[in-house]
């Protein structure tokens, strides 16, 4: 069934690289707090979370507020701070990293540890989270959302943080 009754925008979500060939398009998209939290918000219901707030933060980070079902222990609530890693670059570089630098104890860690397994079990794919690390691998999770098709596009993806605004600097292109 097509998306819409255009077949060039239909082209556009069912073959992008060839609806969007010699487009190279550079976006620097600014969230604010309330519109990614709103976005976030509608995240589909079969994930183990259940509260998921961004507090964008200057100096490039930002605080994750997180409310989850964990395994063994049930209901977990912690405050993490994130920094951004590298920017993803494709096809070197298909990792968008998030260090953790606060907000797990070190009972937190081992337990992380211990349920690693478990614990990717519950997320989607493309999403791993170690007690060091939040990192997405971010063709595996397109994939996962159904739009694999777009990954090559994908020149460069990063992802920065100021007050109150999360950064998204995206470079897409269809030779």
């Amino acid at each position: 069934m097509a998306i819409t009754d255009s077949s060039t925008l239909n082209a556009l979500f069912t073959q992008p690289a060839a609806a969007l060939t010699g487009t190279d398009l550079q976006i620097h998209l600014p969230l604010t707090r309330v519109l990614l939290n709103e976005i976030l918000a509608a995240r589909p219901a079969n994930t183990p979370i259940r509260e998921l707030l961004i507090d964008p933060n200057d100096r490039n980070r930002f605080r994750v507020h997180l409310t989850a079902e964990a395994p063994i222990v049930g209901t977990v609530s912690r405050q993490i701070r994130l920094a951004p890693g590298m920017p993803v670059s494709f096809p070197d570089q298909p990792w968008l990293e998030f260090r953790i630098e606060e907000g797990l104890g070190f009972f937190d860690r081992s337990l992380i540890s211990v349920l690693q397994g478990q614990i990717e079990k519950r997320l989607p794919r493309g999403i791993e989270l170690t007690s060091k690390n939040l990192r997405i691998h971010v063709p595996a999770l397109l994939a996962y959302l159904g739009y694999q098709q777009l990954a090559p596009l994908i020149e460069s993806l990063e992802i920065k943080s100021e007050a109150s605004r999360l950064l998204v600097n995206l470079h897409l292109k269809a030779e």
